[in-house]
């Protein structure tokens, strides 16, 4: 690799980042060879500490590597470089050797000595290799062998007169949260210039740094920053990415669609389309197609069988990179023209070169804009082979992202916003270290914006002397007599002032409180509230009673399948790809296209349908299959020979068709239902005296209806159409429930209201009273009919209009049936 000429905006970072840096050393060097710890930890902590944010493959790693070689021209100094992960530590080393050859790149594994220190020294490594929680962390933490503990020699490397520089790539990951890493950075490495680097600043990670090790990065405007746009204009990054979702035309199908699938055969297609454009233009460039999975091994598995069987790449086009599955050379990997596709997972996306991608298959969710970040970074750069090309295709000016998530794009936006707001400068300071002499001693002040230089450096302070006059103040304390007549004139109360000297106490009870107590219970009584005389002492509901022996072969019996016998090879689904720029506002693009369905999916739903009733785990899907097996010989179909697509058929007519086996169900219960009495009791009582209801059965308003009841029970209580009403308790003894509506589960309706002139149900209606916010949950609780007392009315409280409608269920869907009179009660609804 020829050593690169920095751009303009490159060496304008550089030079901006190398000032900074130098203002550090001059102030340090201004303390003298023997300078107090503390004076020169607040040089390091303040001003030599830099973030540097840039958008991937804009030259961030090159800039860092020139200022590195640059600063350790001026002293000598001692590098540690951070990479994100191990697997692109060669990487990095690649670079640093190519591109600032009068750095000395030293192995931690065995240059550990002061001796190796030669010109330029700079370590290459990772956090874990020195973070002790771990085997290699502790083993270059001890002295042996292999040579110094990095503790001695970084110790020994500042009596011989290095300073420590440190950076940090990547630094918005694992750093942060490592706390064996910021220990070592904080307690051992305390380099004397820092400069962290990253695509994805946050200024939330920036104060979290400084709380916890001290080090200052200041706010955005203290960040050196290089914008997308400078990137785009040198040619280095590409001119947006457009990023791919689906959306289901039909709801139903949401969670049966395999978007997985759907997103690597259209990411595919785009990869192939690269790929012919490159070499209708004459670039001798293969591209590359990255696909990203979550953790799981299944997820590697599916998309390489998939990318190496429907879609025709070769066993030797496809290779995959995770921390279960490493390739020993990324990089190598990554341009390797034989390669076509490269599966990883996110932690691989971590800083790895992919300049070949042009198109990525992102199989998870990016919701973080983080993330978003480091998925798009990898598909921005433009590869060397086209740079300085003109009048380029516009195809190859983008990259592409299709997601499996739709709601994934929230993290893209996000990224494309967070990426747009890196503007270019290396701003100044906005504090400045100062080191003043006193006395031929120097001190080090940090002068901020908008502040004086003090005369005294470390910041005494003398406070007049409290006044000698009589009265409280904050310097003399209050006096017993002082303190009373303070309270008293700020208006307390006579308890706050006698609880001023014990304010934990809690006064002990009176005899009179206690007397007062025990006639209060003394006084409690129960209410008791009887039957009227011309009211019904029996009620009828309906019972389910327990399954029969038979139960899974009767439901099974229930299930036509002829009637839905089309649906077993509808495997597709329609749908749309939206495709939008992530960092520009612009047009959105529909097409239409068509996903298969997902098996795995489809099996799980299935299965959720079959067992969603209390059955026979074993024999009910052996039932449900051998009779699908002979509704396709009875209807003609051949059936499969492979119990596994016969399986895959049946399960698609019950994804489907859902409420196959509900009805199926619903009608074998309801065929099972009984009728039996219920005795209503002589009196109810309460512990709380009832307010007096002149229609009402017990010849009260019962103490639990909520506010729409208790309204709807005084409509019934001032109609005379009303002979009596019943407030019809919830799944007790006394109940009256409804069964048959559904498949089994009972239905208490709130009220039962004897009606003047109603002529079905013994002249009863049986009514629902719904609140706004449940008035379509169980709609089908609408059209619920009682064995004996015909359909049950529903009816909710209209806020608007400040009365009570009536409801109907049709298709599914509860609609409004007009406002409620008692009169329509007479009537089956």
């Amino acid at each position: 690799m020829a050593v690169l000429e920095l751009l303009r905006f490159q060496q304008q970072a550089h030079d901006g980042l190398l000032a900074r840096f130098l203002e550090a050393k001059r102030q340090m060097d201004q303390l003298g060879p023997s300078p107090k710890a503390a004076s020169i930890d607040t040089i390091r902590k303040s001003t030599g500490a830099i973030l540097f944010q840039a958008p991937t493959g804009s030259g961030k790693t090159l800039i860092a590597t020139r200022v590195v070689a640059s600063l350790s021209g001026h002293e000598r100094i001692l590098w540690f470089w951070f990479a994100p992960f191990a697997g692109v530590v060669d990487q990095t080393r690649q670079t640093l050797h190519a591109q600032a050859p009068t750095l000395s790149l030293l192995a931690l594994e065995t240059d550990r000595r002061l001796d190796a220190l030669r010109s330029a020294p700079l370590f290459v490594t990772t956090w874990q290799s020195v973070a002790t929680s771990n085997k290699e962390g502790r083993k270059a933490r001890v002295s042996g062998d292999a040579g110094l503990a990095v503790d001695e020699l970084i110790a020994g490397a500042r009596e011989e007169g290095y300073r420590i520089g440190c950076v940090v790539d990547e630094a918005h990951h694992g750093f942060k949260k490592a706390a064996e890493a910021k220990r070592f950075f904080s307690e051992v490495l305390r380099p004397d210039y820092t400069l962290m680097m990253t695509a994805t600043p946050k200024d939330n990670d920036a104060k979290t740094f400084a709380r916890e090790t001290g080090y200052e990065v200041g706010d955005e405007e203290r960040w050196a920053s290089v914008s997308r746009f400078e990137g785009v204009q040198a040619g280095l990054l590409k001119r947006g990415v457009k990023m791919a979702r689906f959306i289901v035309r039909n709801p139903d199908d949401a969670v049966l669609v395999d978007f997985e699938r759907t997103a690597l055969r259209e990411c595919a297609a785009m990869h192939r389309q690269m790929k012919n454009i490159l070499a209708r233009e004459g670039v001798a460039l293969t591209p590359l197609m990255l696909v990203q999975v979550p953790n799981g091994g299944e997820h590697i598995d599916m998309a390489r069988n998939y990318l190496t069987g429907k879609l025709g790449f070769s066993e030797q086009a496809v290779r995959v990179h995770t921390a279960n599955e490493p390739d020993p050379d990324l990089l190598a990997l990554a341009n390797d023209p034989q390669v076509e596709v490269l599966i990883f997972k996110m932690a691989v996306a971590l800083g790895f070169d992919a300049p070949r991608a042009w198109t990525l298959a992102a199989l998870r969710g990016a919701r973080d804009a983080s993330f978003g970040v480091q998925v798009v970074g990898r598909i921005m750069r433009r590869h060397r082979s086209i740079h300085g090309r003109k009048n380029l295709p516009d195809e190859l000016e983008y990259g592409y992202v299709f997601l499996a998530n739709s709601e994934a794009q929230e993290g893209l936006l996000s990224a494309g916003d967070l990426i747009n707001q890196m503007p270019t400068h290396v701003a100044e300071l906005g504090s400045q270290t100062v080191v003043t002499f006193v006395a031929d001693e120097p001190e080090v002040q940090i002068v901020r914006n908008g502040e004086s230089l003090r005369l005294f450096a470390d910041g005494r302070v003398e406070f007049p002397d409290p006044p000698s006059s009589g009265g409280a103040s904050l310097f003399a304390p209050f006096s017993s007599g002082t303190q009373q007549g303070f309270l008293e004139s700020a208006g307390w109360t006579p308890l706050a002032k006698g609880l001023l000297d014990n304010p934990f106490a809690s006064p002990e009870p009176t005899t009179d409180s206690l007397l007062t107590s025990v006639l209060a219970n003394d006084a409690r009584t129960e209410y008791t509230y009887r039957r009227r005389p011309d009211g019904p002492a029996i009620l009828l509901t309906e019972r389910m009673p327990p399954q029969p022996d038979d139960y899974e072969e009767q439901v099974a019996a229930q299930i036509d399948f002829m009637t839905v016998m089309g649906d077993k090879d509808r495997v597709r689904a329609k749908v749309v790809q939206r495709t939008q720029e992530i960092f520009a506002v612009s047009d959105i693009v529909d097409e239409e296209k068509w996903a298969s369905l997902s098996p795995e999916a489809i099996a799980a739903k299935a299965k959720q349908l079959v067992f969603q009733f209390d059955v026979d785990r074993f024999s009910f899907p052996r039932l449900l299959r051998d009779r699908f097996r002979k509704a396709l010989e009875n209807g003609g179909y051949d059936p499969p020979e492979d119990d596994e697509q016969l399986l895959q058929q049946l399960d698609l007519i019950l994804v489907r068709n859902p409420k196959l086996i509900v009805e199926a169900v619903r009608k074998c219960r309801a065929a099972q239902l009984v009728v039996e009495e219920v005795a209503l009791p002589e009196e109810v009582r309460s512990d709380l005296r009832l307010s007096p209801a002149k229609r009402n059965l017990y010849g009260v308003f019962p103490a639990d209806l909520n506010p729409d009841e208790r309204r709807f029970a005084e409509l019934l209580d001032i109609d005379e159409d009303v002979l009596w009403w019943h407030r019809n308790p919830s799944q007790q003894s006394t109940s009256v429930g409804l069964y048959g509506w559904s498949h089994g589960r009972g239905f208490f309706p709130d009220f039962i209201v004897a009606v003047k002139d109603r002529r079905i149900g013994y002249g009863l209606a049986l009514v629902e009273v719904k609140g706004p916010q449940i008035q379509h949950y169980d709609r089908a609780k609408a059209s619920a009919r009682h064995r004996e007392y015909a359909t049950a009315f529903m009816v909710g409280y209209n806020p608007g209009k400040k009365s009570f409608v009536m409801f109907r269920e049709e298709n599914g869907q509860l609609y409004e049936n007009g406002g409620f009179e008692v009169a329509r009660l007479r009537f089956d609804p």
